[in-house]
């Protein structure tokens, strides 16, 4: 009996150890900023999103409560031309890191509920598929 009990309990910490050492995503959000519009009707939004983790996460949905809607885009180039793109997923590998930025990804955020005033702070809930939802606190800026 005492070998079996020996035998369990080297069981249970294997199982627990392989749990602990598990791949995980680490995400991580920095210098998120938004800049509205000159109408103060939309604004998009930037930031960068790493993934300090050791597994691979994605970036699904995108809310923002001072906005009727918000959404991740990316500008495509063709020629002189510019278009965006939404983005329903966007892969955020491990050890990797993802810059929105004019002219590349960043988030739409259509229908501003009322104007945004440079200097102030706006909250972004980020939507990932292993993360879960993170909230990223923006600045309004110019820029």
């Amino acid at each position: 009996m005492t070998k079996m009990r020996k035998r369990l309990s080297f069981g249970i910490i294997l199982l627990w150890l392989l749990t602990a050492c598990a791949a995980k995503p680490g995400i991580s959000i920095e210098d998120a900023w938004v800049r509205p519009d000159p109408m103060m009707e939309n604004a998009a939004g930037y930031m960068t999103i790493r993934n300090g983790g050791n597994a691979d996460d994605a970036l699904t949905g995108v809310q923002a409560e001072f906005a009727k809607m918000a959404s991740a885009h990316e500008t495509v180039m063709g020629g002189a031309m510019h278009r965006m793109e939404a983005v329903q997923r966007l892969e955020i590998p491990a050890g990797e890191t993802v810059v929105f930025q004019p002219l590349s990804y960043h988030i739409m955020l259509m229908g501003l509920h009322a104007p945004l005033e440079y200097g102030q702070t706006v909250n972004l809930t980020l939507e990932f598929e292993k993360s879960g939802q993170i909230v990223a606190t923006a600045e309004v800026r110019r820029e």
